[in-house]
């Protein structure tokens, strides 16, 4: 509801962020933000700033954060995906699924 995000697996240190709120809004749109800069919560793990990250840390992220959260009893929520984000996630992709195969928009029911 606030914006929007891009990722581009062929540019794995970047993302592309929308803020609906950004002003002047005549310059609104998608802007790159580096997630190899020293402010990022988990950069501290890695090489120093401005050197590639690869497919592998990705899944190094995840799996640490989800340790993190069973060993801590912490939620894994909103940072990790938990079941209401992958029952949401099924949804669409029936959605999807029922879009193409009858040609028409279907809406989203959760």
């Amino acid at each position: 509801e606030k914006g929007s995000l891009r990722f581009n697996l062929e540019r794995m240190n970047e993302l592309e962020a929308f803020w609906i709120d950004d002003e002047p809004k005549e310059t609104r749109g998608f802007h790159q933000v580096l997630v190899s800069e020293p402010y990022h919560p988990w950069w501290e793990n890695w090489w120093p700033q401005g050197h590639m990250i690869g497919w592998e840390h990705t899944f190094v992220h995840e799996i640490t954060h989800l340790l993190d959260c069973i060993v801590n009893d912490k939620p894994v929520a909103p940072i990790g995906a938990d079941f209401e984000d992958g029952y949401r996630c099924a949804v669409i992709c029936d959605a999807i699924l029922e879009s193409a195969a009858s040609k028409r928009q279907v809406d989203c029911k959760y």
